[in-house]
């Protein structure tokens, strides 16, 4: 038999063989690695390899927190402050809520007394003592009505005295209507301003007021009576009869005299 030759050439050149031979089976260098005996390089799992880059990204996160704490470090005093700004104006604002609602919650208390039955001074406390609220204005809103009906029943009376009350009727109707109220408190507002001027003879003041009443709510309980009374201002018969008013003396009528003495003596000429 044969002997195989042991010469160097001959010796690489088996391997070469050999090599050549495994790669065509489909053998890879981890199967040769391991027939030959070398170390096997094995690739990184997928658990090592994310956590190798959350480890990365961790620390450039927290590379950029430290460099943002150091920019603002400096600042650090005028934002502590800031926060605690904040903090104390937010409770300055739940405190003023809480007050605001206590004190609305009062004034109409104060209001239902003053109306309850109506008195004059209680209704003067409520509207300078809680200036602002409605029930500030639905009081000034019932004086304004009082003064009114007081100066139209001094009409027929006493007219210096007349004529002030229903200024000042007038003036407290033009307050309310200047602060843009709503609602019923407007629509009797306006009304009771028509009325005023009506008694005082500004008839064309009057007729505008009606008119709005009509216009602006004609759902509402005064504007049918608002409708007829612009109609009746209308015409010039109305004019005339309260240019005619409007001349009259009114005074009071005079003062009884006084009653004689116990003794029946006639007074002394």
């Amino acid at each position: 038999m044969k002997k195989r030759s042991t010469r160097p050439g001959d010796t690489r050149n088996h391997d070469r063989r050999f090599s050549e031979r495994q790669v065509a089976r489909g053998e890879d260098d981890e199967n040769l690695a391991t027939r030959e005996g070398r170390p096997v390089r094995l690739p990184l799992q997928d658990s090592a390899a994310e956590e190798v880059v959350e480890e990365v990204e961790g620390n450039a996160l927290a590379d950029g927190i430290a460099s943002a704490f150091e920019a603002l470090r400096p600042h650090l005093r005028a934002i502590s402050m800031g926060i605690a700004g904040l903090f104390l104006a937010s409770i300055a604002w739940m405190w003023m809520n809480q007050q605001q609602t206590a004190l609305k919650a009062k004034s109409w208390d104060d209001y239902m007394f003053a109306i309850s039955p109506v008195d004059p001074a209680a209704l003067a406390d409520v509207v300078t003592q809680h200036p602002g609220t409605p029930a500030a204005d639905w009081a000034r809103l019932i004086q304004a009505e009082m003064a009114l009906d007081e100066g139209a029943q001094l009409l027929f009376a006493d007219r210096d005295r007349a004529t002030p009350r229903l200024q000042s009727a007038a003036d407290a109707y033009n307050e309310l209507l200047v602060r843009r109220q709503k609602g019923l408190l407007a629509e009797r507002a306006t009304f009771g301003l028509a009325k005023a001027n009506e008694s005082l003879g500004k008839i064309d003041e009057a007729r505008q007021g009606y008119e709005a009443v009509a216009s602006d709510y004609p759902d509402g309980a005064l504007a049918p009576m608002a409708r007829q009374r612009s109609k009746a201002l209308s015409g010039d018969s109305a004019r005339e009869w309260y240019e005619w008013f409007a001349a009259q003396k009114m005074t009071p009528p005079p003062t009884a005299p006084a009653a004689a003495s116990d003794s029946g003596a006639l007074p002394q000429e």
